[in-house]
């Protein structure tokens, strides 16, 4: 921060400008102070949620994530939509990048979790700028959809499964990682999908594709648009016997 100057206070009024003026100095000692964390908002679940939010905004806006996201689409492939591959960038249309399995929210409550037990800094630039080094390391989950799908993927009606060899980065090695921050729910949603991922990488690799086309039918032309009641129920189908 400035250092503003120090005030001064005329006592005389000046009659000549070659008059000696007299001044009384306040003299003021400033030194850097250590940002202070609010740490009522991260108490609160309700004012943590509106803080996770404002910051997941303040991430997609900033200048770290737009190159990202730009490199992605230009050099991962990310140009076209995961489950329509015919809608593209190149003919206008609006290709957005989905976090999965974990959403952006869910990676700054574990990332927010691991800075209170560990006592590290909460202010918000330092929080972001950690969650854009997990982008950058590829510890993070990503998946291109077009908008339609990207809300729908959103929705309650939400039922798209998408394979982890599907996905950019290594969103298993971020759960490693982070495990001790990690809630115990959200541990099981990510074990349940790890299991889930394991019976499609079964069915791909052992079931005959007849078999799959007439009893499943959970793809698409790309191979990557499945349906997870489906898969399910087939799943559990084969477990059964």
């Amino acid at each position: 921060m400035r250092i503003p100057k120090v005030h001064e206070y005329r006592i005389s009024k000046v009659k000549d400008k070659k008059e000696k003026l007299d001044y009384e100095t306040i003299q003021v000692t400033l030194q850097p102070s250590e940002y202070i964390d609010n740490l009522g908002q991260f108490e609160d679940e309700k004012e943590l949620h509106k803080f996770v939010v404002r910051t997941k905004y303040y991430i997609r806006k900033s200048y770290e994530y737009t190159k990202f996201i730009e490199f992605l689409k230009k050099f991962r492939g990310m140009y076209c939509c995961g489950v329509h591959p015919n809608i593209t960038i190149w003919d206008k249309f609006s290709i957005e990048i989905h976090h999965t399995p974990l959403t952006m929210e869910d990676i700054l409550y574990i990332v927010i979790n691991k800075r209170m037990k560990r006592n590290e800094s909460l202010k918000q630039t330092a929080i972001a700028k950690e969650v854009m080094q997990l982008h950058y390391l590829g510890l993070v989950g990503l998946y291109p959809l077009c908008d339609a799908c990207h809300t729908y993927v959103h929705s309650e009606n939400n039922d798209l499964f998408i394979p982890f060899d599907a996905i950019f980065g290594d969103p298993e090695a971020f759960f490693e990682i982070y495990s001790d921050f990690i809630t115990s729910t959200m541990k099981v949603k990510f074990k349940n999908l790890q299991e889930l991922n394991k019976g499609y990488s079964f069915i791909q690799n052992e079931v005959p594709e007849a078999l799959i086309r007439k009893y499943i039918l959970v793809q698409d032309e790309a191979n990557t648009r499945v349906s997870t009641k489906k898969l399910q129920t087939f799943i559990k189908a084969l477990e059964d016997g």
